[in-house]
């Protein structure tokens, strides 16, 4: 698809979206273009999206240009036919079983019960390897493909001291890798790799678990105390907990959902197609249960 089509895609997009919930009754307009209208609801949506529920003149008048350009290029686009072009219907039509399927499952499947202090404390209690004994490690990480990490090179690497001799081992080999030098708390590691992190010293070399088909390769270049108490905790605990209760959720409803649908595979290509969509859907999984595996933000 060309970039002018793509712009045009993206303004469909944006105004099939925010159209969803703006043809109530007595809605009130705050810009006209051409015989278009711009509404109070679909300012108000926008100013949200920025994080900017109580704006001043300034950012609301930002916002109303925004959504002027925006209706500009709606209008154009449709001027121009591409509301039936086929990459356009498709996209649209794919935005809009995901935002039904995601009004669905906030509405109808996580659990909205609060998560209790008492189980924000007791998630303290059990980790103290994220919080009372949490580390901050400074590292140089490189990523490359799962499948390029044999045995031999593992071995390889498990004795190299600094970054320079595992690019130069990584090299050597003809694997492909890309470098940068972090700084992460504990509870930015993914959760399963914790335990590996637990008795590391400086100058370790950590492989963490593949994710995505690419798999990551810490040296372990400092090391020091960062403990935190549970009041600071408690909100990323929450957060934590929220996450992995909704994946959960989820899971349960889509494996009894699955259960109580006839489903049929077709063809060796639908077949395929499946195939692929299902991979997609597995990785969609996977993020969901690795945000819900490790809290939300950093407490450097």
């Amino acid at each position: 698809m060309n970039r002018s089509i793509t712009l045009a895609m993206l303004a469909l997009l944006s105004a099939a979206l925010a159209g969803c919930g703006n043809r109530g009754s007595g809605s009130q307009v705050v810009a006209k273009v051409g015989d278009s209208e711009i509404t109070v609801s679909q300012l108000s949506q926008t100013l949200h999206a920025r994080g900017l529920d109580s704006a001043g003149a300034a950012a609301t008048r930002e916002a109303v240009d925004s959504l002027i350009n925006e209706q500009l290029l709606v209008d154009s686009a449709v001027n121009n036919k591409l509301d039936r072009d086929a990459a356009v219907v498709q996209a649209l039509e794919r935005a809009r079983r995901q935002v039904l399927a995601r009004a669905y499952v906030e509405r109808m499947v996580f659990p909205t019960d609060a998560i209790s202090a008492a189980e924000q404390v007791e998630f303290y209690k059990k980790h103290p390897e994220l919080f009372e004994n949490r580390k901050m490690f400074q590292v140089t990480t490189f990523s490359v493909k799962a499948g390029d990490v044999t045995d031999e090179l593992r071995g390889a690497l498990a004795s190299s001291q600094t970054a320079e001799e595992i690019d130069k081992t990584l090299t050597a080999r003809g694997v492909s890798h890309d470098t940068q030098s972090l700084t992460r708390g504990t509870e930015q590691l993914p959760f399963e790799d914790l335990s590996r992190f637990t008795t590391a010293k400086v100058g370790d070399v950590v492989f963490l678990h593949p994710h995505e088909s690419r798999l990551a390769i810490m040296l372990i270049q400092g090391i020091h105390e960062s403990p935190i108490g549970v009041d600071r905790a408690q909100p990323i605990i929450q957060q934590y907990l929220v996450n992995t209760r909704n994946a959960r959720a989820l899971e349960e409803h889509l494996k009894q959902a699955r259960a109580a649908t006839k489903i049929a595979y077709f063809d060796a290509m639908t077949t395929a197609a499946v195939d692929t969509t299902a991979n997609e859907l597995q990785g969609a999984v996977a993020v969901e249960h690795a945000q819900a595996q490790k809290p939300v933000a950093s407490l450097n």
